[in-house]
């Protein structure tokens, strides 16, 4: 958890995290299936509007959207793609060109992420066009309910020290629509998306400030 959240917003992300959690893993398979295919191509559509030529995005597991379809999408249209590796010692990514699934291992979480041998990191100066993130929960106003390590918190407040104004990537959460509730949670620096993908389409949850500034 972070350590900058309250006790009761600690209850109520537990609360949440187990609601949306049953929710999700109760998805038919071919219906999981299909949601993911959309809402994936709803994504390319996004990421070439966009002009966007790096993206980082997880590899799925378990029960979250299938986004193996996004990254062969993104390889054939000639987009960067990056996918995070844990380091647990620190809660930080590190961040790996993926270029074909064969440079893939499972972690100790069971998480598939880059071998380090395969695809070696990437300076952490760099910084995405794009950064799509998992979540068990988002809302349309900027709020995003992640898993509880702080992982893609620590990375945007990293890629903020980083950057001046306007370089920051966009940043994106994807899911399933049965995702999204009315209001997520949300402690000081937790981090959230200026974007929101499901199978229904691509909307804005930040439009107030482009840069994304007012939903982390």
């Amino acid at each position: 958890m972070n350590g900058g959240d309250t006790g009761s917003i600690k209850e109520m992300k537990a609360l949440l995290r187990g609601r949306v959690s049953e929710q999700r893993g109760s998805i038919p398979a071919e219906q999981h299936r299909n949601s993911s295919q959309i809402a994936c191509d709803h994504a390319a559509q996004w990421l070439q509007m966009e002009n966007i030529r790096s993206m980082l995005i997880y590899v799925s597991f378990r029960s979250e959207l299938d986004t193996k379809p996004l990254i062969e999408t993104a390889w054939k249209a000639g987009i960067n793609v990056y996918v995070p590796r844990c380091r647990r010692e620190d809660r930080s990514l590190t961040l790996h060109l993926l270029k074909c699934w064969d440079e893939l291992s499972v972690s100790t979480y069971g998480i598939p992420e880059p071998d380090p041998q395969r695809s070696p990191a990437v300076p952490e100066s760099f910084m995405p066009e794009a950064v799509i993130m998992p979540g068990l929960a988002f809302d349309r106003n900027g709020g995003r309910l992640g898993y509880g390590g702080g992982y893609y918190d620590r990375l945007h407040a990293r890629f903020t020290a980083q950057g001046r104004r306007g370089e920051s990537p966009v940043w994106a959460g994807i899911g399933f629509e049965v995702q999204v509730v009315g209001r997520v949670p949300m402690g000081k620096m937790d981090a959230g998306p200026q974007v929101l993908i499901t199978e229904q389409g691509v909307s804005e949850t930040n439009k107030e400030n482009n840069d994304g500034t007012d939903t982390f």
